[in-house]
């Protein structure tokens, strides 16, 4: 039986621990012992909670895990999973990415709607489709049109959109630097407006996709 679990604990790593989230975290690793369920890798950021209160200052804890099963492991096992900068929230997102352990898995055709907002997006599909297909069944000649339409897209998504795609992962990077920078150094005025203006970009590139 293949298995994941993605679970939210009180387990405070980043501050000291209360004496109630201590023995809440034990009788979580002896849960992980008997179920023989193991904790993923994350890599990315140590912490997936972070917050500013006004009595306690900065807290940072991880209270986000993802469990997994030994069926899990031998089918995904070079699966991993990602600690993503925050943006609207006091909690990292994790991304997590399967694996198959055989076989190539072919990536599907996605239609994006962001395409449809691009000014050339109408010109381009028109052209494509208006190709000449020297068929006389009209199965085929829809069926190469489509074939060549995805090509068409593919390739023009590359072109049209790849600086999207940089301005984001760009963004991204900003954000959790500045994100692991707070954690290591502290919180203070200045880094506190400086994630401010990397979540600002971000949330400008992300909504353009």
């Amino acid at each position: 039986m293949l298995g994941i679990i993605f679970v939210l604990i009180s387990g405070y790593l980043g501050c000291p621990e209360p004496s109630s989230a201590a023995r809440s975290s034990q009788e979580f690793m002896v849960f992980l012992d008997e179920a023989q369920l193991h904790d993923m890798d994350i890599s990315g950021p140590q912490f997936t909670w972070v917050t500013r209160r006004s009595n306690q200052g900065y807290m940072a804890a991880r209270l986000n895990w993802v469990l997994v099963n030994d069926g899990f492991l031998d089918f995904w096992h070079s699966s991993s999973a990602t600690v993503l900068p925050r943006i609207s929230s006091d909690h990292h997102p994790i991304l997590l990415t399967f694996k198959e352990t055989a076989g190539h898995l072919v990536r599907p055709f996605r239609f994006q709607h962001m395409w449809m907002t691009h000014p050339s997006f109408t010109t381009m599909v028109t052209a494509s489709w208006s190709q000449v297909v020297t068929s006389h069944c009209p199965i085929h000649r829809v069926t190469q049109k489509l074939k060549w339409l995805k090509t068409t897209l593919r390739n023009w998504n590359k072109v049209t959109f790849r600086n999207i795609y940089a301005e984001m992962e760009a963004a991204s990077e900003a954000l959790t630097a500045i994100q692991a920078k707070t954690t290591l150094l502290g919180d203070s005025d200045e880094r506190l407006l400086e994630e401010i203006d990397c979540t600002v970009l971000l949330n400008a590139a992300l909504s353009c996709h």
